[in-house]
């Protein structure tokens, strides 16, 4: 099947396995956060219990901290890189519900030894993506990137008597590598209330694929039509751009009906192979080579997004497969592709 084993496992080209492995641990540990946006700070507060009173007339070790946040959204620079993120509706809401959290008050009342203002603002960031993620409409746009960014501003902006603690937007700093011997505990507790939240997560965002897709196998006529229709109506040379299930729609049209207006195929996060190779494309018999006429195709997939399929393996020399890395978890990479920029330079070089 493609993208199983080591489809989604390969390296980015020029990407040590180190720092390969570095990145997908700050990928995981941000899955974590989505789910817990609090959890950072909770491990960094269970040490201290024996500290927690202060002496007379002393002031917390946060509290300038605290009084500080609220105010982050006035800065010009944040401003757009929440934008970019993709969470700068949900910020400011997000900050008041993790100020406010009987974790937080610990942590900034006696923060470990080596935690700073990092760990807050990836808890601030975590509960604002946790917040769009969570609304109903259309599937949340977030980039990794800009949310690391965003992640060394607010640390920047936020004063407080302990330091800054981890690299702003990564967790390899002393504060996480005392954070990972406790993970290990933690692994356990997530086998039961945090590993049902996060297969909860990902049967959610897997279930409308599953069902759009199945619904377009039984009866996927008129889109194919609909799409066959505005080909024609466009000027020539067309690109046909599809996200997951258009690219099943879209290659599916292109091998049924010449069309020769269109010059290139796009597919972004699509399970077009995977259905070939189980024989459910209803365009082509398995074994069965792609047509000439198909144009030239593109796949653009995330190695994180659990929905998204190689397919130059499938169809040998018909297929160029594309890496992006949004550096975000699925289900949110899923979505990821048009928050990233790197997806637009691709395009910029291959449109006709």
């Amino acid at each position: 099947m493609p993208g199983y084993g080591t489809g989604r496992e390969v390296p980015h080209a020029g990407a040590p396995d180190a720092l390969q492995g570095d990145a997908d641990e700050d990928v995981e540990f941000w899955g974590l956060l989505y789910l817990d946006p609090l959890l950072e700070l909770r491990l960094l507060t269970a040490e201290t219990t024996a500290r927690t009173e202060l002496a007379p007339g002393a002031r917390p070790p946060g509290e300038a901290l605290s009084a500080a946040a609220p105010a982050l959204t006035a800065d010009d620079r944040l401003r757009p890189l929440l934008d970019a993120a993709g969470i700068a509706d949900d910020f400011a809401a997000a900050v008041a519900a993790v100020l406010t959290a009987d974790d937080c008050r610990r942590f900034l009342r006696a923060p470990a030894e080596g935690a700073g203002t990092a760990e807050l603002a990836r808890a601030f960031v975590a509960e604002a993506v946790r917040r769009r993620a969570g609304r109903q409409g259309p599937a949340a746009t977030l980039d990794g990137t800009a949310r690391d960014e965003a992640v060394a501003r607010i640390t920047a902006l936020l004063p407080g008597p302990f330091g800054s603690g981890d690299e702003p937007g990564t967790h390899r700093g002393p504060v996480t590598r005392r954070i990972k011997r406790l993970t290990g505990r933690l692994a356990l507790g997530l086998a039961s209330a945090q590993a049902v939240k996060r297969r909860s997560a990902l049967t959610d965002a897997a279930h409308p694929a599953a069902g759009d897709v199945l619904l377009y196998l039984a009866r996927g006529g008129p889109v194919r039509e609909a799409v066959a229709q505005a080909v024609l109506a466009a000027e020539p040379p067309v690109v046909l751009l599809a996200h997951s299930l258009g690219g099943i729609a879209a290659l599916d049209l292109l091998v049924l009906r010449p069309l020769p207006q269109v010059a290139l195929l796009v597919t972004v996060g699509s399970q077009a192979p995977f259905l070939y190779e189980l024989g459910a494309l209803p365009s082509l018999e398995p074994g069965a080579p792609l047509p000439d006429h198909v144009p030239r195709w593109l796949n653009v997939y995330d190695r994180r997004d659990l929905l998204s399929y190689l397919g130059a393996g499938v169809f040998p020399g018909r297929v160029a497969d594309i890496a992006l890395d949004s550096r975000q978890p699925f289900p949110l990479s899923h979505s990821a592709y048009w928050s990233n920029p790197e997806l637009y330079r691709v395009l910029a070089g291959e449109l006709p």
